[in-house]
């Protein structure tokens, strides 16, 4: 056994650069195991619909061509072995379709595995949920009853931990396939096989979640979508990570030589912060994470140590990602160009839900945005008078309960490119459609209730011999610790204007709320950040965007605050629906914060 296991990541979401897998190993052919994330809340009912119209389908169509593309890896005797989730809803049709694609290719036949059992969406139907182990399945965000939604739900899957793919990897899989896995799992269990730990080890268990969460979202860790994007070398190339695990469950985060991106403190600091709750409980299937002893240390040359995170026993209940149907949806941009573009765009965007209205249909929802203009994120106000802006994009996103509402206004707009102001264009890519709305519905269910179990290809299917506490729900992540010799650091010397002079930020979404991790760039700048980035001056910024409460948690280990911002993503019909933007947009906040 090697004193250190190296995984590589070649997938950050379904969508991503299909080319990695290859790229990477081609550089790497010593990796021991690869890992590829397909699966976010919504992803699952995307497959539910690809299902219902061939039930043959139902997983992730892509990760066959990545397998294909490895074919000539595997055909001269590399022994990297894949962990994914790409099996969605299917996970035996996405392995069928797996072994034919390497026959084709002429590739000697590999040892596949597949992982089931964390479809739970019958449970979940049932009829007298409240008998069922107690289990009410009330909305994590909202707190509703799940009768208000039973009779619409489309899938519902527990978020698996290690345990399952642990034993895949004992029985030989080349290859292990899954369904709703948790993401920082698929790292989990490859160091468990090849370390021998215990579902015990909290605190080892605890280092690989961390591991996990690091390259789970692919290029984020080595520059990708990095607040100082700009500065990050041959951005056309960045490379996936790599993350060489030791027995104590410490890591060091790098990527291949002479490839894009880098891997330093700030990269690593700021995938940390990104998605996560509090610091100090990050529930994961696995373990239960504190975050607060990590330390974080720059070994330069695209080398960063993370060591130090503590593991305790995870809960009992597994977290449950279901998704319901709720109406349907459309969206349709014409760009407009000319003196008063913003005024025209927004009484063009006013006469076609008029237009809409006076047919007798009823919208439940409707969205007017004029891009270009900050309205992606409304909070921060253009320091530009709207008479000047020449050129604006405008936007108009509707819901209703029925389709054929939103047919209606898929018709109403397309008329602007002749009714509407003079220099209305891009209009190309025609009348928009129809598309059904899925609410994301996060609960918790029982781990006695979900039976994972698997299945080698062509063989018998094997239960997971005593799981225990290792299926256990995903719902946080959490951050690290520096001595701040951050080349991302900016002169002090200069008045701050903005609190982007100051720190660096991350976001995204957590249900209808969003995290926001917000990093100090040198130590001083996080005493400020302590004294004046509070959690109400957060919520005043946002006020306008609906959020409704803001709690804020403190990282002194990594000179980073973590704001929960509850409420700000209950507009799905915003252009950033996911909260991607809100970082950027808390970065524009005056400083000093008693500024107006």
């Amino acid at each position: 056994m090697s004193s250190v296991v190296r995984i590589g990541n070649a997938q950050g979401f379904w969508g991503d650069r299909g080319s990695a897998a290859a790229e990477l190993l081609a550089r790497e052919p010593d990796l021991d195991y690869l890992t590829l994330d397909y699966l976010a809340e919504v992803s699952l009912s995307i497959m539910a619909v690809q299902r219902d119209r061939d039930p043959n389908a139902g997983f992730a169509r892509d990760f066959v061509e990545v397998v294909r593309s490895l074919a000539d890896y595997f055909r001269s005797g590399g022994r990297c072995r894949i962990v994914t989730n790409a099996g969605g809803l299917n996970p035996q049709g996405c392995a069928a379709a797996c072994v034919a694609a390497l026959a084709q290719a002429g590739c000697p036949p590999l040892t596949i595995a597949v992982v089931n059992g964390d479809d739970v969406l019958e449970v979940l139907r049932a009829t007298r949920v409240q008998e069922i182990a107690n289990c009410k399945f009330e909305n994590l965000d909202s707190g509703q009853p799940l009768s208000a939604v039973c009779d619409r739900l489309v899938t519902a899957n527990a978020y698996v931990g290690a345990a399952p793919i642990v034993e895949a990897l004992r029985l030989g899989a080349d290859i292990v396939i899954t369904g709703r896995i948790a993401d920082p799992s698929l790292t989990v269990a490859p160091c468990m096989h090849h370390f021998g730990w215990s579902l015990t080890d909290w605190d080892r268990l605890a280092g690989a979640t961390v591991a996990g969460h690091l390259i789970e979202c692919g290029v984020q860790v080595t520059g990708g979508i990095s607040t100082d994007w700009l500065e990050m070398p041959d951005t056309a190339e960045l490379s996936f990570p790599i993350v060489e695990v030791a027995d104590d469950g410490s890591c060091i985060v790098t990527k291949p030589e002479d490839t894009g991106g880098c891997v330093d403190e700030r990269t690593v600091k700021e995938q940390l912060v990104y998605e996560i709750g509090n610091p100090d409980e990050y529930l994961s299937p696995d373990v239960t994470v504190s975050f607060q002893s990590l330390t974080v240390e720059d070994l330069r040359n695209d080398r960063v140590r993370v060591s130090g995170a503590r593991g305790q026993s995870a809960p009992q209940t597994l977290k449950v990602s279901a998704t319901y149907r709720d109406g349907f949806r459309a969206a349709g941009t014409l760009t407009i160009f000319g003196r008063n573009a913003v005024t025209k765009a927004r009484r063009a965007g006013e006469i076609v839900l008029q237009r809409v209205r006076n047919a007798g249909f009823e919208l439940r929802d409707s969205f007017i945005e004029c891009l270009g203009t900050g309205a992606s994120v409304p909070a921060v106000p253009s320091r530009i008078d709207e008479s000047q802006f020449l050129e604006t994009v405008l936007r108009i996103a509707v819901e209703a309960d029925d389709r054929e509402a939103v047919e209606r206004f898929a018709h109403e707009l397309m008329p602007l490119v002749t009714a509407g102001p003079q220099g209305t264009t891009g209009y190309a890519e025609g009348r928009p459609h129809p598309k059904p709305v899925f609410r994301y519905w996060p609960c918790l269910i029982d781990r006695d209730l979900v039976h994972p179990h698997i299945e080698l290809v062509s063989e018998r299917t094997v239960p997971c011999p005593a799981v225990g506490r290792a299926f256990l729900p995903v719902t946080e992540r959490s951050c690290g610790n520096v001595e701040t010799t951050d080349k991302s650091a900016r002169p002090t010397s200069e008045r701050p204007q903005r609190l982007g002079d100051l720190a660096y930020a991350r976001s995204g979404d957590k249900g209808t709320g969003a995290n926001i991790g917000v990093v100090a760039r040198t130590l001083e700048n996080y005493d400020l950040l302590l004294a004046q980035l509070t959690a109400e001056r957060v919520g005043e910024f946002f006020a306008s965007m609906g959020a409704s409460e803001v709690t804020r948690y403190e990282l002194p280990n990594l000179h980073a605050l973590n704001f929960i911002v509850k409420g700000i993503l209950s507009r799905p019909l915003r252009v950033d629906a996911q909260g991607k933007a809100l970082g950027q947009a808390l970065l524009e906040m005056p400083w000093p914060g008693d500024q107006p």
